[in-house]
């Protein structure tokens, strides 16, 4: 059986590859050994043997009769899929064919009664369920230590209701980006979400990951998006009501918010929208001088009072430099006008802007913005390399496959951090990362607050053709180690899961700790809701 489709990025169908430019400048940046290459796996090996399913004859029979036989799955490509995410040790292990911590079975309901169902027979039974939306977690958070039911929410996919007098959306959690984009798109709406898993990710992923989208700058994050959701627990069905704002005791129904799938089961959302004005939409972009002027604009801007970018992204010196690589544009004319006028490669850095809305808001944001820019040494460049970022904005997601395949890896991770700290922490995290031989880091800002931004750490190198996950996870280590003791959050928008929790006391405390042990223990109290470390949780 083959394993490609199992951790292989998005559309079987879809293969993004690389300009022979392109090719070359990797080539001669990350050197690999020929015959590594051309021995690595590129997929073809089968799926090694996993543990048979131990759950009982029963309790299968009656997860058949809740669902259907046709929505229980058994076989070992099926479970294996669903054991996984998009951690870079765990798609690296698939190319050899390895899946450790696998579910007993796959099970498909088709809506919020199945689902009922399902968790009340498992409680009963304290079998472990673990809630799949598309399976593109970079947290570890699918792996099933303990085995159990992967219950795969991609059924539950209706659109309730549009409400254009309230500009709310209501979904079921199985719902893909996609989808309920065009249908708010057709009716003049948008919901402002846009991770670059876009594609392959659900409502419900989204809220359990606590995530952010390309745009969340000016939309916001899901938090903000979202108004109110249901969710099955062991300890019964939790429902709040999207009030658009209220003081009637804490918001319960954040508690669910960024708990991948620990405290029960996400299975409907009443979201916020917007209008949907993409010809209204003014873009710009300005290249500066050096990191530190562009991240004072950024600023700036953030504190002016005067409105915001909906899309608002700095790249570092390095990230703009392999841009101007990897796009051609290294070595050309506007290259070396823009050396020639003193924007130096490894020091230059690149920010794009889009302002949404009304067009005179979106002009005049945009015109206040040039000027803060041009006060801090910003070039304007145009919409060009907007349109052009916007162009690949989700198939450079594929490139991680085909850059494996060539055998260059490439990782991430991001954090939160305040004005103040933020210098500090990419300068250190930085060196730490270029401290490790043949190893390039490209940093860029995608998110921006009135009082920090985050800050996204991309590090490629050649894959070591002896120890890669030793040498991988150590590495990774040290790199979350610097962005912690530096002043960074373990985490802006991809969750905790399994990857960062030996880090959660630190973050949280030894009180934080316990109340999320106690919260966990109210909703799930056997503990079988994605039990084995998850979140800091024993």
């Amino acid at each position: 059986m083959q394993t490609r489709t199992i951790y292989k990025w998005g559309s079987p169908e879809v293969e993004e590859k690389l300009p022979e430019h392109t090719l070359k400048f990797l080539e001669a940046k990350f050197p690999v050994d020929k015959e590594f290459k051309a021995s690595f796996p590129k997929g073809e090996l089968p799926l090694n043997p996993i543990k048979k399913s131990k759950l009982s004859q029963a309790t299968i029979t009656k997860l058949k009769q809740i669902v259907g036989k046709d929505y229980v799955s058994l076989d070992d490509v099926s479970r294996a899929k669903h054991s996984i995410g998009k951690f870079y040790t765990e798609i690296y292990k698939a190319r050899f064919g390895e899946v450790n911590d696998v579910v007993d079975v796959v099970v498909s309901p088709k809506n919020e009664a199945e689902v009922v169902e399902i968790i009340s027979l498992a409680n009963a039974n304290k079998i472990p369920v673990i809630p799949y939306g598309a399976g593109s977690t970079v947290t570890k958070a699918l792996q099933a230590p303990k085995g159990g039911i992967s219950l795969d929410l991609s059924r539950l996919n209706r659109i309730i209701e549009f409400n254009a007098i309230d500009s709310t959306v209501t979904v079921e959690a199985g719902v893909y980006g996609p989808v309920l984009e065009k249908h708010l798109n057709e009716r003049g709406y948008t919901c402002g979400h846009f991770p670059q898993s876009f594609e392959f990710s659900t409502v419900g992923g989204w809220i359990a990951a606590k995530g952010a989208g390309q745009a969340s700058t000016g939309y916001g994050k899901i938090e903000d998006i979202l108004l109110s959701l249901t969710a099955v627990t062991p300890a019964g069905k939790f429902e709040s009501k999207a009030y658009p704002a209220a003081s009637i005791g804490p918001d319960l129904f954040r508690l669910f918010l960024g708990t991948e799938g620990s405290f029960g089961v996400i299975t409907k959302a009443t979201l916020k929208i917007r209008k949907f004005l993409p010809e209204n939409s003014a873009k710009g972009s300005f290249i500066f001088k050096n990191f530190e002027k562009a991240v004072e604009t950024m600023r700036e801007v953030m504190q002016a009072g005067f409105g915001k970018p909906h899309f608002f992204r700095i790249q570092d010196p390095e990230e703009t430099d392999i841009s101007f690589h990897m796009s051609g544009l290294h070595g050309g004319k506007e290259d070396y006008f823009l050396r020639f006028i003193g924007y130096k490669p490894m020091e230059r850095s690149l920010m794009h802007i889009i302002i949404d809305g009304d067009p005179t808001y979106a002009k005049e944001v945009l015109k206040k913005i040039k000027k803060i820019a041009k006060r801090n040494g910003g070039f304007s460049t145009g919409e060009s390399p907007v349109n052009k970022w916007l162009h690949q904005r989700y198939s450079s997601a594929y490139l991680r496959d085909y850059l494996m395949d060539e055998g260059i890896r490439i990782d991430t991770l991001e954090t939160a951090v305040s004005w103040s700290d933020l210098h500090g922490l990419w300068e250190k995290t930085r060196a730490y990362i270029k401290s490790h031989e043949n190893t390039s880091c490209m940093v860029h800002i995608s998110h921006a607050y009135e009082n920090g931004a985050n800050l996204y750490f991309i590090f490629l190198s050649p894959i070591d053709k002896k120890n890669e996950e030793t040498n991988f996870v150590k590495f990774h280590k040290g790199i979350i180690d610097s962005i912690h003791k530096n002043g960074g959050s373990l985490s802006h928008h991809h969750g905790i899961g399994r990857m960062l929790s030996p880090w959660m006391e630190g973050e949280v405390g030894k009180e934080g700790l316990r109340i999320l042990s106690s919260l966990k223990k109210t909703f799930d109290p056997k503990g079988i809701m994605n039990p084995g470390g998850l979140l800091g949780l024993k």
